[in-house]
């Protein structure tokens, strides 16, 4: 049975796209997301694919009009010395695009309505119905719960397995060369290197680490000068600021359970080489809308499950590709 309300925790891409689709279909949506939507964050990729999920959402002519840049593709040193350039023209679906990501954001946001911008401070299940805690407020009583707080999961109805600790130490600095249009993607003894131009004359230029290794780095800039393939791209004087956040696969062992299921990062998070992120919450907050309005959860949640797997192994493969540097931690780990 179609529950009469449902509260959504986090109104990031995962939770907004399960908001709208849920407001579609006549369901009272309760929002709640304490974060401020005009902040930049790290994850400005969007791969081709998911233009479907924004035109099931109904956002493909709002998103077309939003100044996001199309990607001519990627060149990459991994597994060799030599770059290889991968064109967007070999994929069907068209090119991926570099977002700019507050007003992606505020599209996504623009499209739920508004959210309560409070910290949930206890949620209790009381029989059939959810209790929600609000600093200050009456409390809200849902038939229903999203959880799309991300990876924190603040839910916490489920044990999560951490596959990696990859971290990604990332700065967003001016563009030198604005009509360079292709990714850069580059293998070094300490991780991978990643840059890329977003709107406004900016690039993103990110470090991807494992945990461990980032606490023993010096300078970022130093080990973005000894590159061979983004650091010639990436000529600035140091960044003013640099952003390190979680970046390693994780996955909660039970994506949903009575009155409750998790989406995008909060049910199972992605290593960014995967590109998957932002596609996955679009895709995965939709569908656990609409497994909840057929209520074929458990489906929802197998097929979560089964996904998961699937790109572990393949992310394995890809990992496993690069056999350069036979003595660093990282790529040891990785060959195991």
């Amino acid at each position: 049975m179609k529950p009469d309300r449902v509260a959504v925790l986090g109104c990031g891409p995962a939770g907004a796209a399960a908001a709208i689709t849920l407001a579609a279909r006549g369901v009272d949506v309760v929002a709640i997301d304490p974060r401020p939507a005009g902040e930049w964050e790290p994850g400005e990729g969007l791969p081709a694919a998911a233009g479907a999920a924004l035109r099931k959402l109904g956002l493909w002519p709002s998103f077309q009009a939003g100044g996001h840049l199309p990607s001519s593709g990627f060149v990459s040193c991994w597994g060799s010395d030599e770059p290889a350039f991968r064109p967007a023209l070999l994929d069907p679906r068209g090119p991926s695009w570099q977002l700019d990501r507050v007003r992606f954001n505020q599209m996504l946001r623009d499209a739920l309505g508004p959210a309560l911008p409070h910290r949930v401070t206890e949620v209790r299940r009381n029989g059939p119905l959810w209790t929600i805690s609000l600093p200050g407020k009456p409390p809200i009583s849902v038939n229903f719960i999203i959880d799309a707080t991300g990876r924190s999961g603040r839910l916490r109805r489920s044990p999560r397995r951490v596959d990696s600790r990859l971290v990604g130490i990332t700065a967003l600095v001016p563009d030198p060369s604005p009509d360079d249009a292709a990714g850069l993607v580059e293998a070094v003894p300490e991780g991978w290197w990643y840059a890329s131009r977003v709107p406004g004359g900016r690039m993103v230029v990110a470090l991807f680490t494992d945990a461990s290794i980032a606490g023993t780095i010096d300078s970022w800039p130093d080990l973005l000068a000894k590159t061979a393939l983004v650091g010639p791209r990436a000529r600035w004087p140091r960044p003013d600021r640099l952003r390190t956040a979680a970046a390693g696969s994780s996955a909660l062992e039970r994506v949903a359970g009575p009155g409750w299921v998790a989406v995008g990062d909060a049910a199972c998070a992605h290593d960014p080489l995967s590109s998957r992120g932002l596609h996955d919450a679009l895709t995965s907050g939709t569908a656990a809308a609409e497994a909840i309005v057929a209520n074929s959860v458990p489906a929802y949640a197998a097929q979560m499950a089964a996904t998961y797997h699937a790109y572990l192994k393949d992310l394995g493969w890809y990992y496993r590709r690069e056999t350069r540097f036979p003595d660093s931690p990282f790529w040891r780990a990785r060959q195991r």
